[in-house]
């Protein structure tokens, strides 16, 4: 197993969750990625996230396109795990099931759901890409974020 050490800063995450501007000093956090337990990483991409969707949720100017996230027991389970996902995809499966339950007609089509909010994914990644290039420190957090779950997969899940 490849054995890597990632130092990681997380100003740009509290940069983030606190809304501070470039100029005001940050409290830095030195984190080693690759000496973090399992449960450590889970905690660390949940913060992480928490941030990045918070940031994004604040700045995207529609409420359809906020990330909500929200603990759901999975079908087969009732162990609650966390879902995050944007209003309207919500808002599109929500339709879809009632649609669904009105006509009865054998089986939800869930999976075109993706043809459906096509129109609101294209804005989403818009409006990621804008923030990215607007505020290096989402740009970090989104690295941070790609980070931490590198290390889960490692730890194995």
């Amino acid at each position: 197993m490849k054995k890597t050490v990632l130092v990681l800063l997380l100003v740009a995450v509290s940069q983030l969750s606190l809304g501070q501007v470039a100029d005001t000093p940050a409290i830095e956090e030195v984190i080693v990625i690759g000496e973090l337990s399992k449960p450590a990483v889970r905690s660390q991409i949940i913060r992480v996230e928490t941030d990045i969707y918070n940031f994004y949720n604040a700045n995207n100017g529609n409420k359809k396109l906020n990330i909500v996230c929200r603990q759901v027991a999975l079908t087969g389970t009732r162990i609650p795990q966390r879902v995050c996902e944007p209003v309207f995809l919500t808002e599109a499966r929500s339709r879809e099931v009632r649609r669904f339950i009105q006509e009865f007609d054998g089986v939800a089509e869930l999976q075109a759901l993706e043809a459906n909010v096509k129109i609101e994914t294209d804005e989403m990644n818009t409006v990621y890409a804008s923030l990215i290039e607007k505020y290096p420190p989402f740009a970090e957090a989104l690295l941070v974020l790609e980070d931490l779950k590198a290390r889960l997969e490692e730890l194995g899940r």
